[in-house]
C-alpha cells in the first residue's frame, strides 16, 4: 500500500461528518433528546434550543467515546472494508496492533444482522461441518450452501459450536431455520446425517469421501478452504471468542458485497438512524406557552374598564 495514494481517497473531515449526519439523521438535522428541529452548532458539536441537551454525531451511535480522529477513523475503515491485514492496517494508519483488532471488531459486530434471519437455502443445497481447537478445548462450525448460480452472490448459512462436536439435533435445527423443504440436500454421509429426510421434508444425496467422490459435496468443502486462508490473511488468528465475528463478516462479504465498496457504504448499513422524539406541548423550564388573555379592554370617555368574555352575552336579532 502507498500512503500517498491511501491519503488522496481520505475526504475532508467536513465531508465525513456530512456523511456521518444523513447516516443519522436524514436530511433534516434534530434534537435526539425532544425531537425539535431547532439545533445551533458549536464546532464539531449541537446543542438544542428548547431542552437545551448537548449531543454530537459520534455521542448518538456506536461510535461513542471515539477518540480517533475522523480522518483516521475513515482510514481505518478503508482499510477493514478492503481486507488490509491487520500489520499492514497498522502500519498505514499508525496506530498499534491492538487498537487495530479492536476496531476491526468493532466493524465486525455491528454488522447487520438483520438480512440473516430471513435466509432461505433453496435449491442444491451443500451442507458439511469443520472442527478447529482440538478435542478438549475446541468447536466446530456447521455451513450450509446453496450451489452458486453465475454472476450471483453466494448464499450460506454457517453456525459456531461452542464444542468440538456436531450432533443430529444441532443440524436439524440449522436445516429447520435455513432450508427450504423441497431442496436437494447434498452431504458426506456422515451418521448425523442418515434418515435426516425423515425429519425434514429434502432430497438427502451423498459422497462417500472414502470412495473419493466429491462432487455433490464440492462447493462446501471449498468453503473451508476460502473462509479459514480469509482468517488468516487478514486476522493472523483467531480465539474461540472471536471466532463467531469473523464467520459472520466472511458470510457478509460473500452475500452482500456491497457493503464493502467503501466506507460511505459500510457506514450507511451499520449506523442505525437516530429515533425522533414526538415533541409533547407541556409547561416548565424547557419549554413556555404564551397565555391567551380571555377578557375584552372597553373605554369610554370618562372611565376605562375591563369586562370577561364570560360575562358577555350575545343579544338575539
Amino acid at each position: 500500500m502507498e500512503n500517498n495514494t491511501i491519503s488522496q481517497r481520505i475526504p475532508k473531515e467536513h465531508k465525513i461528518r456530512t456523511e456521518l449526519r444523513r447516516a443519522l439523521f436524514g436530511d433534516k438535522m434534530f434534537c435526539p433528546h425532544c425531537g425539535s428541529p431547532q439545533v445551533k452548532k458549536y464546532g464539531n458539536r449541537y446543542r438544542c434550543k428548547l431542552c437545551r441537551k448537548p449531543f454530537s454525531l459520534t455521542s448518538v451511535s456506536w461510535l461513542k467515546g471515539m477518540k480517533l480522529p475522523l480522518q483516521v477513523f475513515w482510514l481505518v475503515l478503508w482499510c477493514w472494508t478492503n481486507k488490509a491485514p491487520i500489520d499492514q492496517a497498522k502500519n498505514t494508519c499508525g496506530l498499534s496492533e491492538l487498537t487495530i483488532r479492536r476496531w476491526y471488531k468493532k466493524f465486525r459486530d455491528h454488522l447487520p444482522k438483520e438480512p440473516f434471519d430471513n435466509l432461505r437455502l433453496s435449491g442444491t443445497v451443500q451442507m458439511d461441518e469443520a472442527y478447529r481447537g482440538g478435542k478438549k478445548k475446541g468447536y466446530a462450525i456447521i455451513g450450509a450452501k446453496q450451489v452458486a448460480n453465475r454472476g450471483k452472490p453466494s448464499k450460506m448459512a454457517l453456525q459456531v459450536i461452542d464444542k468440538p462436536s456436531v450432533n443430529r439435533n444441532e443440524v436439524l435445527n440449522l436445516m429447520i431455520q435455513t432450508i427450504k423443504p423441497g431442496s436437494q440436500f447434498n452431504t458426506d454421509g456422515a451418521a448425523i446425517y442418515k434418515g435426516i429426510e425423515n425429519w425434514w421434508p429434502v432430497i438427502h444425496n451423498y459422497d462417500i469421501h472414502s470412495k473419493f467422490e466429491f462432487s455433490q459435496t464440492s462447493e462446501i468443502e471449498g468453503l473451508w478452504g476460502n473462509l479459514f486462508t480469509f482468517i488468516r490473511r487478514m486476522y493472523h488468528h483467531t480465539t474461540k471468542q472471536n471466532i463467531a465475528g469473523m464467520v459472520h463478516e466472511f458470510s457478509a462479504r460473500a452475500m452482500f458485497p456491497s457493503w464493502f465498496d467503501d466506507p460511505d457504504n459500510y457506514i450507511r448499513v451499520s449506523i442505525a438512524k437516530v429515533y425522533r422524539p414526538i415533541r409533547k406541548e407541556w409547561r416548565g423550564q424547557y419549554q413556555s406557552k404564551k397565555k391567551v388573555k380571555n377578557f375584552f379592554q372597553l373605554q369610554n370617555d370618562t372611565l376605562p374598564f375591563t369586562l370577561k368574555a364570560d360575562v358577555l352575552v350575545s343579544v338575539p336579532s
